[in-house]
């Protein structure tokens, strides 16, 4: 047996020295001192103590939890560590090895965790200055975690994958694969909740430029699964080939063309696939065209829609000064129980002119005129997969896109995460199923059909600021309709730097030529008018801004102003103020409903240049709606970080008070992280 290994590592080691004179060039005799040589040593030892306080009540019920967590990890790492040359083979080696222990108090009740934190980062290269080389990379982290009102959770992470590069070939191409293992262990009052997801991605991206055009291609397949929601798993596939090409005597015409196709299979199954083609011609330096058509077509479980849109354009402009487009264009669609015709023209201009004392005058006029026809075989048509994002720093109310929606249709999916708040528990997913009266309610006002958010609470995921949700309904149509819509638009401003006073008017008139159902038809016209004070100066910085607007329509009514300042002082050089505030007051009639939006934030920072940094801030954001409970949060924040040498200790404090209807959160934070690096 060691005839034998010494022969293979004979061979191992001739075959390295053949591949290292191969790479390296003639003239390399690596001694055996140089068949491996570690690079430089480097790490660090970091320490974590947080604790926070959680305090719930609504009406008379109260709830408390406490949740302390201390955590002390030794990091190491070696970087620059080569086999036999730096030009064949590097290596980046990383090791963590930590003790954490977490304690948790609720309602009087404690529980208690501790365990030992491994984890390692792995990376090599191989070949890096050739014209394929390889990139390997690996690695595994640990936690155990208090979540306040959501419990303690424990996870593992962990990825492995490599890239493959090709850089002399005739498109420049990677071709790439990578797995994430994630396993995540929850305990909410007793309950535990397990996740164990899995995603495998091979990713192929390719790109070439020539000196008149340049291409580029992707493929992507994903492969997600999940052993505890089995129903989260999907696969995908997505493709991309795009195409620019300058051509004509002065390279003055410009030609993209871009494919792309995507399928999915799982909880929400689609296919689409697009074609985008378009064209821009410089005529001369004052006149330009462009053309573009657009195909897409998407099957869903709601049916197939198909979508035939072209548009040209014709651009002109005088002296600079006066800017003038015209515009026509068609759109053609089948949906899954009729068809629908739209086509239009629009022509508008904007006018810029220099003021005396270096004002400026901006002015535009503009209007159009569309033709549509609608021909359904059936009552009512589906819509699969409308997406919407909930606002920000409020949950507002979600207007569908269509009217006379069918209620008891809804289904309601959450697909990305905002910033989750104070008392929640990350939901797995997304994609996540929400519930209706759990999650979020159903308000129809004038065949208007509206998502009114309900924040979560614990496991319960809600909808909360910044989620993106899509909606699948049905919604009644006419079997027969054709109308043509009227718009006007026209804007005025003046701005002197110091001061900007402006106005706009839009309305938009829609006449039925046939059909009898004229439910759908919707006329608006919308004023503002508003004016802003600005202030910039060697020191300071501000601006004040006033606007009043009146909207009328056949679906809402409203009138509202908003008034808005943000202001930045330097103090001192170290030192700096900033201070914003912003509040909106809207009227709604038929029904009558009345909103009230207020966010203020003041900022104070201390920075002497990197070694030390302070940062206090405060806010206050408050909604109140006739229509939903008032909503109100105030925080307030201390973040600071001081280096000495190689030491670094960065404390935080947080406070956060949330209250919504009659149920108040309250949140108390204090955090210590300190790091000794060598």
């Amino acid at each position: 047996m060691r005839s034998d290994e010494g022969a293979a590592e004979c061979w191992v080691r001739l075959a390295l020295l053949v591949v290292a004179a191969l790479v390296v060039g003639p003239g390399v005799a690596p001694t055996h001192a140089q068949v491996f040589r570690l690079g430089s040593w480097g790490g660090a030892l970091e320490g974590v103590t947080d604790l926070r306080r959680t305090d719930t009540r609504t009406g008379e019920q109260r709830a408390r939890a406490e949740a302390f967590h201390s955590e002390e990890r030794l990091n190491v790492r070696n970087t620059g560590a080569y086999l036999y040359d730096p030009r064949l083979l590097t290596l980046s080696l990383g090791g963590s090895f930590g003790y954490a222990r977490d304690t948790l108090e609720t309602d009087g009740e404690t529980a208690s965790s501790d365990g030992i934190l491994l984890g390692y980062d792995a990376s090599a290269t191989v070949l890096a200055d050739q014209p394929f080389s390889l990139n390997l990379f690996a690695d595994r982290s640990e936690s155990i975690v208090s979540r306040e009102l959501a419990g303690q959770g424990e996870g593992v992470s962990e990825r492995r994958g490599g890239t493959l590069f090709a850089r002399r070939v005739y498109i420049p191409s990677s071709l790439s694969f990578r797995q994430e293992l994630q396993d995540e262990e929850s305990r909410i009052a007793g309950a535990v909740t397990r996740r164990g997801a899995r995603r495998n991605v091979l990713r192929y991206e390719g790109q070439r430029g020539w000196e008149d055009s340049e291409t580029s291609l992707l493929y992507e397949f994903v492969d997600e699964s999940d052993r505890f929601f089995p129903a989260l798993g999907f696969r995908s596939h997505e493709g991309q080939v795009s195409y620019g090409l300058d051509f004509g005597e002065e390279l003055n015409r410009h030609w993209d063309s871009r494919m792309r196709y995507h399928t999915r299979t799982g909880l929400s199954e689609s296919t689409t696939w697009s074609a985008d083609e378009s064209l821009r011609v410089d005529h001369t330096e004052a006149l330009r065209s462009s053309y573009r058509y657009f195909l897409l077509r998407s099957d869903t479980a709601g049916g197939a829609n198909t979508t035939h849109s072209a548009v040209a354009s014709l651009q002109h402009r005088l002296y600079e000064s006066l800017t003038t487009t015209a515009a026509v264009d068609g759109i053609r669609q089948f949906l899954p129980q009729g068809e629908k015709d739209s086509y239009g023209g629009r022509l508008s201009w904007g006018y810029t002119k220099r003021l005396p004392l270096g004002g400026r005058l901006t002015a535009g006029l503009g209007g159009g005129l569309r033709y549509e026809d609608n021909r359904f075989d059936a009552a009512e048509t589906a819509v699969s997969q409308e997406s919407h994002t909930a606002a920000t720093p409020f949950a507002l109310p979600i207007a569908l896109a269509n009217r006379f929606v069918r209620a008891a249709s809804v289904v309601v999916t959450k697909t990305g995460a905002g910033p989750l708040p104070a008392g929640c528990l990350l939901p797995p997913g997304p994609p996540t199923a929400l519930v209706a009266g759990q999650d979020y309610t159903l308000r129809t006002t004038n065949d208007v059909t509206e998502i009114v958010p309900i924040p979560c609470a614990g496991a319960t995921p809600g909808i909360n600021a910044g989620d993106t949700v899509v909606v699948d309904y049905r919604f009644s149509v006419p079997r027969s309709l054709t109308l043509t819509t009227a718009t006007l638009h026209g804007n005025v401003a003046v701005d002197y730097r110091w001061i900007r006073v402006f106005a706009s008017h839009e309305q938009t008139g829609q006449d039925l030529i046939a059909g009898q159902d004229s439910r759908l038809l919707d006329d608006q016209r919308s004023d503002t008018v508003g004016a802003e004070l600005r202030y910039d100066g060697g020191r300071a910085r501000a601006s004040l801004l006033g606007e009043a607007r009146r909207f009328a329509s056949t679906r809402v009514n409203y009138e509202s102003v908003r008034a808005s300042g943000l202001a930045n002082i330097v103090i001192l050089p170290e030192l700096t103020l900033g201070l914003s505030a912003d509040g909106t007051r809207a009227v709604f009639s038929d029904p009558e409903r009345e909103t009230t939006s207020q966010t203020a934030r003041a900022t104070l920072t201390y920075a002497v240049g990197s070694t030390l940094f302070v940062d206090l801030s405060g806010g206050l954001r408050r909604l109140e709606d006739s229509a939903q409970p008032t909503e109100e949060l105030i925080e307030a924040r201390l973040l600071a970080r001081w280096l000495f040498r190689r030491v670094e200790v960065a404390p935080t404090f947080e406070f956060l008070d949330r209250q919504r209807g009659g149920t108040q959160t309250r949140e108390y934070r204090a955090l210590l992280k300190t790091i000794r690096r060598f």
